[in-house]
């Protein structure tokens, strides 16, 4: 299905308003004697300016922003330690990461490693990320069939599923191996998202369902997804882990089992205005359990797809001085955080609402 185009007759309203706007204006420049420099002082002084928030950013404002998401941290005093630690596991969530691992375990890495994954020796280079150094000349340099950000000139797709449907995980799966950039919109029961979906298909409207601004495309069914992005994005074929068809989608099942209470319904919240940014990839157990909160609380966040080999790993290594996922990114107010339990803890602090103990007024 294509996303239909914008109604030809609202473009003809739009641009008739405006050239009465323009008529009217120099009808009363015309009576009062009124300049264009008069004009400009006006505007100037009855209509406030408000920065451009496609200008680049400065380092003056980048520091500001840094120091406004630091303070709000500060004042949210979270419980678990926002120090990024390779491979810590919060005491406290030992059982979460544990199920959570499953699908990683059982489903062979499917989505851990980009399209083309390849690995070698290269000569040491501390501007680049690497896994591991070997001896003192050298590293490992791990790369894969992209060879630039795949963000470049294109915008992110558009995705609507929720974490605890198998066919779902299919899709992000493939999202992952393609080093993709994704607008997630979060579909548990009783989401606004899902509401969405089903009052513009119908009721009987299923999950995944992906729009791809770049191309104007709209579709359902996991596996004509998979297809489509492999054949978009990119260079081979569908591998063989997302090939499978029903047995494919029956071991995705098997594999959430683990976790099939987690990331079908939602939580009462106040999702942010603008989407957060999280550095991810399927792989990970310490990402998936940050990704089921924010499909709980319905926040809509666009992935930096991270998975073994991606270019996006040295995106996040030369903006952070480090590589570690999950990483989460609040446009809204600033905040940069590693460490997915304190994640979780300020998704919960600044998005979710507790529930009410007085069961009606």
């Amino acid at each position: 299905r294509t996303v239909p185009p914008i109604h030809k007759y609202g473009q003809s309203v739009l641009s008739d308003m405006m050239g009465h706007c323009i008529i009217f204006v120099f009808i009363i420049c015309i009576v009062f004697g009124t300049t264009s420099a008069d004009l400009a002082f006006a505007s100037k002084n009855i209509f406030p300016s408000f920065p451009n928030p496609f200008a680049p950013r400065t380092d003056e404002d980048m520091e500001r922003t840094e120091l406004r998401g630091e303070a709000l941290l500060q004042s949210l005093d979270l419980r678990a330690s926002r120090e990024p630690k390779v491979l810590y596991t919060d005491p406290n969530r030992s059982w979460d990461i544990a199920t959570a691992t499953a699908p990683f375990v059982l489903r062979f890495g499917s989505g851990a490693f980009a399209e083309g994954y390849k690995f070698n020796l290269g000569p040491r280079d501390d501007s680049k990320y690497t896994l591991s150094g070997i001896f003192s000349d050298k590293q490992l340099v791990e790369t894969c069939a992209i060879d630039v950000p795949p963000r470049q000139n294109r915008g992110p797709l558009i995705l609507y599923e929720f974490e605890g449907c198998p066919f779902c995980r299919k899709v992000r799966e493939a999202v992952s191996m393609l080093s993709l950039e994704v607008e997630f919109r979060p579909c548990p029961q009783g989401s606004s998202f899902r509401t969405e979906i089903k009052e513009q298909y119908g009721t009987k409207a299923t999950f995944p369902f992906v729009r791809d601004p770049n191309t104007g495309v709209s579709m359902f069914e996991s596996d004509e997804i998979i297809h489509y992005l492999f054949r978009t994005y990119g260079v081979g074929d569908v591998p063989t882990s997302l090939k499978g068809g029903i047995l494919t989608t029956l071991s995705v099942g098997v594999s959430l089992l683990f976790r099939v209470t987690k990331g079908g319904k939602r939580k009462n919240s106040n999702p942010p205005e603008l989407p957060l940014i999280l550095w991810s990839g399927e792989g990970s157990p310490f990402a998936k359990i940050v990704k089921e909160e924010l499909c709980e609380l319905q926040i809509a966040h666009k992935q930096i797809s991270c998975p073994r080999g991606s270019p996006n790993r040295q995106c996040m290594f030369e903006k952070t001085g480090r590589f570690q996922i999950p990483f989460l990114e609040d446009p809204n107010t600033g905040v940069e955080i590693f460490e997915s339990s304190a994640i979780i803890e300020y998704l919960e602090a600044m998005y979710g609402v507790k529930e009410s103990p007085v069961e009606y007024m």
